[in-house]
């Protein structure tokens, strides 16, 4: 975490916050090669970072034009409303480079940050998928490869899973490789191969560097060639040449057989993130890669979001791992929400000195719904708000927690309303009406209180559950007139509150309106089955 006034540098989760004037954080979006290009700098501030060195580490192992540089400076500079002529944050040392001139420091909290990990390093509430994480890595380092895919909602653990998981390897482990690829969200055309290639470029320049060079030069030319960083310009040129016309199936053959050379002696962990962002190519390599039958010390970590997102490299995704499950040639860790009991032991571990407050462990685990992303944001709420803190550890409640009221953080509502984008306008305007109608919902209720086509808003509906994403299928259900109808449910109550506080207070005023006389006017012979949902939607509606 990095400040220089009034920006807020999140290099956790590689966020820009500008402070407003009303004391309020603002997300100011910037892309990922930006953010890198200013987080790079910032790191460096008050040195001048020449052209060639933010290359290299912006770019490292890819073909770009210099003028990259220019254009992402640029971007970033304007993210921070900064003039070139009178800079306050990002100086140009004319024909060398560019320097952070802004004073920077690191914010001072009174608490440790929540990290989402035990005070010990070992994730709460995971020591099961850890185990047949660990079960995999024996099997790999006696020659058996494995292929495991780690998928759940946003926010669950994936990444915080891996990481534990990579550092117990490291620690445990003599000898070991360690390669990390990243897929990156994109609104084109994404590279092809990108997150191996990611992989291969950091993997090419730790320790080993000289023989996992050596090794793609001899059985994967076609890949080292994309990687022009670790060649010399005669090295280059002669490649060109050895690669003029190479296919696909050259590439997957070729990248197969050098994985499994730097695998030979020395046990490979391939850690590949965000798959729901993969291209196509990608998930022809991994699906490559499990069916081979050669012996490999080799164990590929992939985590990707259940459901991958809706587009079409996603869904060749979606067909894969299903295929490699019962081909049994893949395993697939499927992360579930905490229970209020792994809540309480993460409070206890933050807090040795004394046990967290009675009831402080089922409010939080109550609003998160076991997310472990929405528990931090959850503690951090109380505590920006002065609620609840944490001095010489010890928790120390300020108010009652029967008055504790939570909002949606700024940062969780800029990550939901960044999912529901990549929706249909229809699925969107879907997705508000049911936020009008409840935490669960009928489809029958909304579209004849809309007024709207009754089948094709359930088949939406439908569409958005098979996908587990933002809501799913709850159950079956008789309504009063003898007709049966789907229930459904929002995956968590925090995606439903976003899509309330979207809508107009007289949008939503005249749908609950519309609901609660729906409501009535079906529960006519046994009202008191609907009093309070009633009483609810007309309160809403100011009736």
């Amino acid at each position: 975490m990095k400040v220089f006034p009034p920006f807020r540098l999140d290099t956790v989760n590689q966020c820009l916050w500008r402070l407003g004037d009303t004391g309020e954080e603002e997300r100011v979006m910037l892309t990922p090669k930006a953010f890198a290009v200013l987080a790079y700098l910032v790191e460096h501030a008050g040195r001048l970072v020449m052209h060639d060195e933010l290359l290299e580490a912006v770019w490292a192992g890819c073909v770009v034009e210099p003028q990259a540089v220019r254009k992402y400076v640029l971007c970033a500079r304007s993210a921070l409303g900064d003039c070139p002529k009178k800079s306050r944050f990002i100086e140009t040392v004319a024909k060398r480079g560019y320097r952070f001139i802004a004073p920077v420091s690191k914010p001072i909290t009174p608490n440790p940050v929540v990290s989402g990990r035990g005070a010990h390093g070992t994730l709460v509430g995971r020591e099961g998928a850890l185990e047949e994480l660990h079960q995999g890595w024996q099997r790999a380092s006696s020659g058996e490869r494995q292929i495991v895919f780690i998928t759940g909602e946003p926010g669950i653990g994936k990444t915080a899973l891996v990481e534990e998981f990579r550092r117990q390897v490291a620690v445990a482990e003599k000898c070991i490789r360690i390669a990390h690829g990243q897929c990156a969200e994109g609104y084109g055309t994404k590279e092809a191969y990108g997150p191996m290639l990611d992989a291969l470029g950091r993997l090419s320049h730790g320790p080993q560097a000289e023989a996992i060079v050596q090794v793609l030069s001899t059985e994967a030319p076609t890949w080292l060639a994309q990687l022009p960083g670790l060649l010399t310009r005669e090295h280059r040129e002669m490649l060109q040449r050895e690669i003029l016309g190479a296919t696909r199936e050259r590439m997957l053959r070729e990248i197969g057989e050098a994985l499994e050379s730097i695998a030979a002696e020395t046990t490979l962990l391939l850690v590949l993130e965000d798959l729901q962002w993969v291209d196509e190519s990608t998930v022809n390599l991994i699906s490559a890669l499990a069916r081979r039958r050669t012996a490999a010390k080799l164990m590929l970590l992939a985590t990707c979001c259940c459901p991958p997102a809706p587009e079409p490299p996603s869904h060749a995704l979606k067909a894969l791992i299903p295929d490699l499950l019962v081909r049994r040639l893949c395993r697939k860790i499927d992360l579930t929400p905490l229970s209020e009991a792994d809540v309480e032991e993460y409070l206890g571990d933050l807090s040795p000195a004394s046990p967290p407050p009675q009831g402080l462990s089922a409010l939080v685990h109550r609003h998160a719904e076991g997310n472990p992303l929405f528990m931090i944001a959850a503690l951090e709420h109380m505590g920006k708000r002065h609620l609840l803190t944490r001095a010489n550890g010890r928790w120390q409640l300020h108010v009652p927690l029967e008055q504790i009221e939570f909002e949606v953080p700024d940062n969780l509502r800029h990550m939901i309303e960044a999912q529901l984008e990549r929706l249909s306008a229809q699925e969107q305007s879907a997705l508000e009406l049911a936020s009008i109608a409840g935490a669960s919902f009928f489809p029958s209720v909304i579209s004849s209180a809309a007024d709207i086509d009754a089948p094709g808003l359930e088949k939406l509906y439908e569409q958005l559950s098979r996908r587990h994403h933002i809501v799913r299928w709850a159950d079956t259900q008789s309504l009063p007139d003898g007709s049966v109808t789907e229930r459904y449910e929002f995956v968590h109550a925090l995606y439903r509150q976003v899509l309330y506080d979207r809508q107009s207070p007289g949008r939503r005023a005249r749908l609950h309106r519309q609901i609660g006389e729906r409501l009535e006017a079906m529960h006519a012979q046994r009202m008191e089955k609907v009093v309070p949902e009633l009483a609810y939607h007309f309160e809403r509606a100011a009736d």
